[in-house]
């Protein structure tokens, strides 16, 4: 292949030159051997611009330091394996020169920065199969097609497997740009196929040339047409997408505030600092499978943490009820005070224990993403989030619905006085509903982990959020927290398209203001007398 790579070389030169230049080619060697700036530079400038077989070996030479001149005033190049060639014959020469008595040629910066420009030429024809590759792409993107001939005649005779793709394309992009009608029709074809990235660009910047033919330029505009739609739709539904992620972690995250807000009327600003409780927990018990457990079990740690993280947060959630909680039951503007002192607190406690900034490392199972069309991926982690949200809601639901236990919580939300003259231990019903709640929040801190870094103040993110969830939805209304949070979500994407991300929550904002002096009691309001308290 190396052979008759040079043999397109040498014809491709002939036919850009008359065999006379050759001549030249001494002279500019010569030129450069005198040392002469006046006559070194314009020396190197046409060596540059005579691309023959016998002078790509001498830039490469230049450029590696393997240059040297000898004392009756030749150019020798030292080989790899340790010998000698001479210039300016046409042919190199072995002969026997050492390196104590030649004197090295150095380029200047301009010269190496022009010689450099002609090194995916030169290692088309290398044996290393990496430094054609990297030619390969380097021709690619540089577009030059004065190289065409001889990237056909390397892509045709090229033996690594591992290449020839490669090459394909390469050899299909000079022709885009410089090839006759069918050539360029061939690769137009070979672009469609591949459907990538850089065929889009390459096709785009195709179709703005003026100099194509009308059959080229019909087929490919229908096909950047239908790329078009594609691509508009895919944002569409990822878009849709995203929006009900968001609002999946939204119910997470609002659920149990949800539940403390409708029962006790607790304004709890704590509530984004319990969900920080669960993403730690998750933290520290990665830790703990990382430092004692073998490799294997690993990502098995994320699924254990989700239990834990409830566990854990609802143990701190009864230790909160009990030392503050349970004295501001039905005094909003108190619980409100008393819940952000709490919440500055733990900020600061977990600063001083974590630091600023923790990583959770996501489970392999959960990495990468489900592709369902062309440029259409939808992220594993984020579909783990939204089914696990329609569990913990689907086990919400039958507890509050079907349970014992959520027929008092029920009682004692719709009415606490008769509630406990039935016999139903009021306080007793606050302080599980608030362990429950901060165990739902645990649980969304742990999901959160999947998509985020763990910080402090991380909590202070969903708070705002959970709130806004929780009063559109309607207070303790389990269904309108999903319905809002999904609503809330998807709205959020679809204004960041058209606004930027801040402005868009603005108006979300005013948005969900404005709903509220047309339905105060949220979505699904209480009917009845219950209703209008």
């Amino acid at each position: 292949m190396r052979s008759k790579l040079v043999w397109v070389i040498i014809c491709f030169t002939i036919s850009c030159s008359l065999f006379a230049q050759d001549l030249s080619v001494s002279q500019a060697i010569t030129d450069i051997l005198s040392k002469d700036a006046e006559k070194s530079a314009p020396a190197w400038t046409y060596l540059s611009k005579h691309e023959t077989d016998s002078i790509f070996p001498f830039l490469e030479a230049a450029l590696d330091g393997r240059l040297y001149a000898s004392h009756d005033g030749r150019a020798i190049t030292l080989t790899e394996e340790g010998s000698f060639y001479l210039y300016p014959e046409y042919l190199p020469t072995a002969i026997p020169y050492t390196k104590d008595n030649l004197e090295a040629i150095k380029l200047s910066r301009k010269e190496r920065v022009l010689f450099s420009e002609l090194m995916p030429m030169i290692n088309l024809s290398s044996p290393s199969v990496e430094m054609r590759a990297n030619a390969y792409r380097q021709i690619a993107e540089r577009r030059e097609t004065k190289w065409l001939s001889i990237v056909k005649e390397a892509a045709e005779h090229e033996t690594d497997e591992s290449l020839k793709s490669i090459a394909q394309e390469t050899l299909y992009t000079l022709e885009l740009q410089g090839g006759n009608n069918e050539e360029q029709a061939e690769a137009i074809a070979y672009f469609l196929a591949r459907k990538t990235t850089n065929a889009h660009l390459l096709l785009r910047s195709y179709l703005e040339r003026s100099d194509i033919s009308a059959a080229n330029r019909s087929t490919v505009k229908k096909q950047i047409a239908h790329w078009d739609l594609a691509e508009r739709n895919n944002q569409i539904y990822q878009n849709i997408f995203s929006g009900l992620s968001l609002g999946s972690i939204l119910i997470l995250s609002a659920l149990g505030l949800s539940i403390i807000y409708g029962l006790a009327g607790i304004i709890n600003m704590a509530h984004g600092e319990f969900m920080m409780v669960g993403a730690y927990t998750t933290f520290c018990l990665q830790q703990i499978f990382e430092k004692m457990l073998p490799a294997a079990w690993f990502d098995w740690s994320f699924f254990l943490a989700l239990p834990m993280a409830f566990i854990v947060t609802a143990f701190i959630g009864l230790i909160v009820e009990r030392l503050v909680i349970r004295h501001l039951y039905s005094r909003p503007l108190e619980s409100l005070l008393a819940t952000w002192g709490i919440s500055l607190i733990m900020i600061q406690l977990a600063r001083s224990i974590f630091g600023d900034l923790t990583t959770v490392k996501s489970p392999a199972i959960l990495s990468g993403g489900w592709e369902i069309s062309e440029g259409m991926i939808l992220p594993y982690n984020r579909l783990f989030i939204m089914g696990l949200t329609v569990v913990i809601f689907t086990i919400v639901y039958f507890v509050f619905q079907k349970s014992r236990l959520g027929v008092k919580i029920r009682a004692v939300t719709q009415n606490r006085n008769m509630s406990a003259c039935v016999g139903i231990s009021t306080q007793k019903t606050d302080m599980i509903t608030f362990m429950l709640g901060s165990g739902l929040a645990g649980v969304a801190g742990c999901a959160v982990t999947l998509i985020g870094n763990v910080v402090p103040d991380m909590g202070q993110t969903y708070v705002v959020d959970s709130f806004l969830v929780v009063v559109t939805g309607g207070v303790g209304k389990l269904v309108g927290c999903v319905v809002s949070g999904l609503g809330i979500g998807v709205l959020s994407k679809a204004f960041e398209v058209p606004f930027e991300a801040v402005y868009g929550k603005v108006l979300i904002l005013v948005l969900i203001i404005a709903f509220l002096q047309y339905r105060p009691k949220g979505l699904f309001a209480d009917k009845g007398r219950i209703g209008e308290d």
